[in-house]
Order: C-alpha cells, then structure tokens, then sequence
C-alpha cells in the first residue's frame, strides 16, 4: 500500500522531464565543476603554503617564539577561509541545482515554498526547555505547504545550549510543525524511548510543572513518556500518540523521538544524522531512483505521520 501511495505521488510525465533534464544537466557539470575547485585548492593552499613558510622560517631563526606562535594562529585562520573560498562555487553550483529540482520533485504540495537556510518562526511557539533544552537553533532546508489540504512546515534543524567550548547538541534531525483539526487545552508531550535505553533512561523530560500521566499499558508506559498540564484530556490521547512514535521510530531508530501539543499547536521531532534533501556527493552521479524517490518517501512519512497526529 505504501509503495502504491508513493507511485501516486510521483511526478506526472512534464514533472518528471524537468527532473530528469535538471538531473542531466547536474550530471553533465559536476565533473568540471569538481575539476575547478581541484585547481582553486591547488592554487590557492599552494600560494598560502609558499607565503606561511616565508614568513615563518625568518621567525624560526631568529628565535622569536612569540612571534612565530602569532603568525602561526594567523596562518591557520587563513588557511581555513582560503579553503572555505575554494569549495564555495561547488556549494553555490549544488545550491542553485537543488532550488530548482526540490520545488519541481515535490509537487504533490500545493503551495510549497523551498529554502536551503533561514530562521522559521516555528519554535516560538514550541514548549521550552520542559521539552527540550535549547538556547540556540541552526536550520538547514525548509519546505512549507499542504499536503492533501494539511499545511506544514518542515525543516532540518539543530538544537543547543551554551556557546564555545561548553556549547552541547541537544537534537540534530527534522521537526515538523502543524496546526491540530480540534487543539489540545493545555500543554501535552510525548516521546518514547530507543529501545536499547529504555530502562536506563529515567526521565525524557526536564522536571517542571507537567505532570506524568500513564497510558494505562504497561508495555507502553515502560517505552514510552508523557507530561501534560491537564492529565484528564491528556489520557484519550496517549495510547494514538504512542503508536505514531512506534511507527516513526521503526523508520528512523536513532535518538529519542519527540511530540509536543500546545493547544492549537503541533510539533513532531525526528532525531536523525541524515542529510534527507542533500544531494550526493560531486563524484557520484545523481539518479532518480536512488537518490530522488528516498526524498519523496522521507518527506511522504514525516508529513502523514504528523497529519495523523493532528487529528488525534
């Protein structure tokens, strides 16, 4: 059924034309395109290399340690923006070819807006550090619209606290944020342990003010955590909510995956490392079906699954 659903949402033959001449063009650059980054990194680190030596090695017989320490912090500050300038035009060529494949491959969502960065306003709603701990938020790509009439935003974000040295990584993955067809009258949040930690875990969540509330399963409660600020209209809802967390974390194992309802807002957490837009790296050729259609899927099952969540 699954793959029956995924063939419906294919791209119709025009669709598909574009993709695949977008796909060829890709294909047909990237081996100059990965040539000249070669020869700017070549020429380039061999000049840095070539001025870092001249300026070091007078330094170095004359003993100036002092001095040498300062140019040798310089030097690596500017071996890593001459670098970071030299691989720039390949991520500028990647860029651009995924802001015109992206919009054209998921077409099934009507008015979808694409960016490969930016600042979503989803997270000033999402509950606080009861949560998830967070100070700091980076975001990779965004894509918002509806699918089958539910509107979504989704992105891939990354969450933190502290700066510098002490800066700690509290998720890395795609959260997905909708509004609910009835809203829930208080705060409800949900998550379920990977199995391999589910006994060591004690708590998912921050101590605060929600209070835990028990499905009334023991196989559930033992897996899965739920904290609310209304626990009698939270209990109808626990059991759909454990199953939409089971069903995701079959598909993507990797952390501890999250819900959180707050009245008319919704938001869905997916603990993952992978990269689910990006395109493979310049020495593979892109396919359709290896690297195109994953995308669709990927994107089919986050949104669904919240949709689902939604009515619940």
């Amino acid at each position: 059924m699954a793959e029956a659903m995924l063939d419906r949402l294919m791209p119709g033959p025009e669709a598909l034309a574009r993709i695949r001449a977008e796909i060829d063009g890709y294909n047909g650059q990237r081996a100059q395109v990965a040539r000249q980054t070669w020869l700017r990194l070549v020429l380039l680190l061999g000049g840095w290399a070539l001025i870092s030596v001249a300026i070091c090695w007078p330094l170095v017989v004359a003993g100036n340690s002092e001095a040498f320490g300062l140019a040798c912090v310089a030097i690596l500050f500017s071996g890593y923006f001459l670098f970071d300038r030299a691989m720039a035009p390949r991520r500028q060529f990647r860029q651009t070819v995924r802001d015109r494949l992206l919009p054209a491959v998921f077409g099934f969502v009507d008015d979808l807006r694409y960016a490969g960065s930016g600042s979503p306003r989803f997270l000033e709603p999402m509950p606080g550090n009861e949560f998830l701990r967070r100070t700091h938020s980076r975001h990779r790509d965004l894509f918002s619209g509806r699918y089958d009439g539910f509107r979504f935003t989704l992105c891939e974000t990354e969450l933190s606290i502290g700066n510098g040295s002490k800066r700690q990584i509290t998720f890395t993955g795609v959260v997905v944020a909708f509004q609910q067809e009835n809203g829930f009258p208080g705060t409800l949040l949900a998550a379920k342990r990977p199995g391999r930690l589910a006994k060591a875990i004690r708590s998912l969540f921050e101590d605060g003010t929600l209070s835990e509330v028990k499905s009334g399963d023991d196989g559930i409660d033992a897996s899965h955590e739920f904290r609310t600020d209304n626990p009698e209209a939270a209990g109808s809802r626990v059991a759909a909510m454990a199953k939409a967390l089971d069903y995701l974390a079959g598909t993507w194992p990797e952390g501890v995956i999250r819900i959180a309802l707050r009245h008319k807002d919704g938001f869905l957490l997916v603990p993952t490392q992978k990269d689910f837009f990006e395109l493979p790296s310049i020495g593979t050729p892109l396919d359709f079906d290896v690297h195109v259609r994953p995308m669709i899927a990927d994107l089919v099952t986050l949104v669904s699954t919240a949709r689902l969540v939604s009515r619940m």
